[in-house]
């Protein structure tokens, strides 16, 4: 029930005590006053107790809307605190926003700037790599060519050796033939150079003394290599040999141990791996002049 039909109804409970007591006054003037009297008098009893019931049930009505306000207030307070403490982290989440947008703006310009230098450091590096495929390639070039080279090198070294022994040969038979042409005498009949050995009339420039010291390569173990010469040829320690196969060069190796019939030494270079039955020539022998 609402307030305002209280207050009707209050209203209308005095209207009605009013008019009955009016109503009594006239009656009161007419027959049978007194029984309406009594009667007007026990309604009226009634409707005062109704009101007195009334007014106290509003009053107590009244009371619990003023506690169901008082809660509803302080509910109100404690929502107003919460919104209060709601926008205060609102404005620091906007803050906060603020400065995750400016680092972000901060990060892209940075990631923008590391992104060019990237694409700088990858032009660099493609260039370098094309670079250096080319001169990678200009390497592989340039070592075949050298190893072409080292070929035709040691090829023409061994070849010189194998000559320049032919060579010693020939003027030891020169020479020989000389003497013995001497030993006989004047007026005998000149000996016949040998082919392509020297000029006729010509004398070697540097007389052949003792041979070049020659042998086989008898076993091959790693770098190590032994020969079939020894103390008894003419074999001195680091002493340097050449070691051909025919007239193709196969290497160098330098005498380290000496027996009378054998020797043994390491290679220094080789252009093939040394094999048992490769010649060997006193490497001093094969470059001094002639």
């Amino acid at each position: 029930m609402s307030t305002l039909s209280k207050v009707f109804i209050v209203v209308l409970v005095v209207f009605s005590i009013t008019f009955t007591t009016m109503t009594i006054s006239i009656v009161a003037q007419s027959t049978h006053w007194r029984d309406t009297a009594l009667k007007y008098q026990d309604h009226a009893r009634v409707a005062d107790t109704n009101l007195r019931n009334l007014i106290a049930a509003s009053a107590a009505e009244l009371a619990t809307a003023r506690d169901s306000i008082n809660s509803h207030l302080e509910k109100v307070g404690e929502l107003e605190g919460q919104v209060q403490t709601s926008a205060t982290e609102a404005s620091k989440l906007r803050s906060d926003l603020t400065k995750a947008d400016s680092e972000k703006s901060s990060a892209e310009s940075m990631n923008r700037g590391l992104l060019a230098q990237l694409q700088i450091a990858e032009s660099a590096r493609n260039e370098y790599k094309k670079h250096r495929d080319d001169i990678e390639k200009r390497n592989i070039e340039l070592e075949r060519r050298n190893i072409d080279l080292n070929d035709r090198v040691n090829e023409q070294t061994a070849r010189i050796a194998v000559l320049m022994e032919q060579k010693r040969q020939f003027e030891q038979q020169i020479n020989i033939l000389r003497a013995d042409l001497d030993k006989s005498g004047r007026g005998g009949r000149a000996l016949e150079q040998p082919a392509g050995a020297a000029m006729a009339n010509v004398n070697a420039l540097n007389p052949v003394g003792g041979s070049a010291v020659r042998g086989r390569v008898i076993d091959v173990e790693g770098n190590h290599v032994s020969i079939s010469v020894g103390s008894a040829d003419g074999v001195k320690r680091d002493m340097e040999f050449v070691i051909h196969r025919g007239q193709q060069y196969v290497g160098k190796m330098q005498i380290q141990k000496v027996e009378p019939s054998q020797a043994a030494g390491r290679v220094l270079n080789s252009a093939l791996a040394p094999t048992k039955g490769d010649e060997v020539t006193d490497a001093a022998a094969i470059a001094a002049p002639r």
